[in-house]
């Protein structure tokens, strides 16, 4: 058996890697979107007269490059942005920012934190109790994460120019506490629709889409759906208000809170919802989140 044999599944692996980076590299932009875009959900996307969702969401990577989009995506500047537009009182604790992992003092970190890089979706290290955290295996991992593109993964444009750093912040559920996530879908500055996410505990969440006045809609998940039926209450209304104050300016924003105990925490701020690739069930839904985003001049 020769060392190529023995080895074969690991040269399949490193042949793999190199033709998706050789692929991203040589392709445009536009053309890489179009070979992703076709790859995930079957077909070519129409980017000249875009009609559904997902097809405006690569039209705004391509055409809508306002500076602001970078401040907003990036996890640790947009906290600024949410101070300057009278949302403050929903930021999370900051306990520290570093270039590198080898800089954080995890002596001096309280006993429950989470660690993030400011330019990531969903690359969170999670600590309830600092006892029994793996630092050396989260420096590895955060080590990996710094490297990570969202730009080059999916063209997002709006993660291009930023200067990658990791956050470490208060961990909102350390105590086992139930989380509510309500992501509202901003439109020029109107929210139309939310979607809520119950979760019990960081393994289980359960999702439906509401218009405002929570009638359900039709998009299925792979999550099971919400057993319940919320109701508007105060905290509610405000996230609704922030929601609109935030969104202002921007053709389409999702933006993101949390509900622990009824307080409400600033999430994020989402430009192209899983990188406006994605196959949505049913497919009549990718065109009717896109009735609603009216595309803006280009401005590149």
């Amino acid at each position: 058996m020769t060392f190529f044999t023995k080895n074969i599944e690991f040269f399949s692996m490193y042949a793999w890697l190199y033709r998706k980076k050789l692929v991203k590299s040589l392709l445009s932009d536009e053309n890489y979107i179009k070979y992703k875009y076709k790859r995930i959900i079957g077909f070519s996307p129409n980017l000249q007269n875009p009609k559904s969702f997902t097809e405006k969401l690569n039209w705004l990577k391509l055409n809508w490059h306002n500076p602001i989009l970078t401040q907003c995506a990036d996890k640790y500047e947009v906290r600024n942005f949410v101070e300057a537009r009278g949302a403050g009182a929903t930021l999370k604790k900051v306990y520290g920012v570093y270039k590198r992992p080898e800089d954080i003092d995890y002596t001096t970190l309280p006993q429950s934190f989470v660690l993030k890089v400011n330019h990531g979706c969903k690359q969170n290290i999670f600590c309830k109790d600092k006892n029994n955290f793996d630092s050396n295996h989260a420096n590895k991992l955060l080590n990996f994460y710094l490297k990570f593109s969202n730009y080059h993964r999916a063209r997002e444009w709006a993660y291009k120019g930023i200067t990658p750093c990791i956050i470490c912040e208060e961990h909102l559920t350390s105590d086992e506490s139930s989380m509510f996530e309500y992501n509202f879908y901003c439109y020029n500055g109107m929210p139309k629709l939310v979607e809520i996410t119950y979760k019990e505990n960081p393994d289980t969440a359960r999702t439906n889409m509401y218009d405002l006045n929570f009638n359900l809609l039709e998009r299925k998940y792979k999550t099971l759906p919400l057993e319940f039926a919320p109701e508007k209450s105060k905290e509610y209304e405000q996230m609704l208000a922030y929601a609109k104050m935030l969104s202002q300016g921007f053709p389409f924003v999702r933006v993101d809170f949390f509900l622990v105990k009824n307080k409400i925490y600033f999430g994020e701020m989402t430009f192209y919802p899983i990188s406006g690739i994605y196959k949505f069930n049913p497919i009549s839904f990718d065109h009717f989140l896109g009735s609603f985003l009216e595309l803006p001049k280009p401005l590149n």
